[in-house]
């Protein structure tokens, strides 16, 4: 996607491109852990089990996500 820079105002400065990371479903499946992790605590100590399951693995996919975006 190539992006055309539009002449700048006279008396304005031009910010810096910066590039976006992709877009990722970590960030959501890591509330979802929270969540379960939090339900546990009142429910069942297997929920909590699940949730902080699914809590580490996001976390690991959304760390390396974003190490890989830095390269």
């Amino acid at each position: 996607m190539s992006e055309e820079r539009r002449p700048v105002p006279t008396g304005w400065t031009a910010y810096p491109s910066e590039r976006l990371p992709a877009p990722t479903g970590a960030p959501a499946l890591f509330a979802f852990g929270v969540t379960l992790l939090a339900w546990g605590v009142v429910s069942s100590f297997v929920v909590s089990l699940i949730g902080a399951a699914v809590l580490l693995v996001s976390l690991l996919h959304w760390i390396g996500e974003i190490a890989h975006d830095a390269k």
